[in-house]
C-alpha cells in the first residue's frame, strides 16, 4: 500500500496541469488521486490558479465550452469547480459561488489530498 502511494506520488511529480477530454478522462481519472478543474472559457479570468501550485499529484483542467459530455456527467453547474478523485470516484467536490469565482488556497486543496491520503492507511 504504501509502495503504491509512493509510486502515484512519484509518478505525478512529472505532470503539470494538463487537459482532460472526453477521449482520455476515464484513463486519467482512473487510478490514484486526481485533482480535475471545470472552468469554461468566457469565465478564463476566474481560473483557480492555486491548483497550478500542487506538487505530487496529476492535476487536469476540464473546459467545458468544448467537453460539455464530461461537465453534464460530472453534474458541474458552476464554473469553475474542483473534483478531487480517488481511483476513478469522486471524493470531494469544490463550487464556485454566484459570481462564478471559487476563492480557495494551496493550503486548502492539499488539505483535501492529504485527507484523502490518510484514508488509505
Amino acid at each position: 500500500m504504501v509502495n503504491k502511494i509512493l509510486l502515484i506520488l512519484l509518478s505525478s511529480l512529472l505532470f503539470g496541469v494538463g487537459d482532460l477530454t472526453s477521449t482520455n478522462y476515464e484513463e486519467e481519472i482512473g487510478q490514484g488521486i486526481v485533482v480535475v478543474e471545470y472552468w469554461a472559457g468566457w469565465n478564463k479570468d476566474n481560473i483557480v490558479t492555486a491548483v497550478e501550485e500542487l506538487e505530487g499529484i496529476k492535476v487536469f483542467r476540464v473546459n467545458i465550452d468544448t467537453n460539455a459530455d464530461l461537465q453534464s456527467k460530472n453534474g458541474v453547474i458552476v464554473v469553475p469547480t474542483i473534483i478531487f478523485y480517488d481511483d476513478g470516484k469522486e471524493y470531494k467536490r469544490l463550487q464556485g459561488d454566484l459570481s462564478f469565482t471559487l476563492k480557495t488556497t494551496k493550503k486548502e486543496l492539499q488539505k483535501i489530498i492529504d485527507e484523502i491520503l490518510m484514508s488509505k492507511f
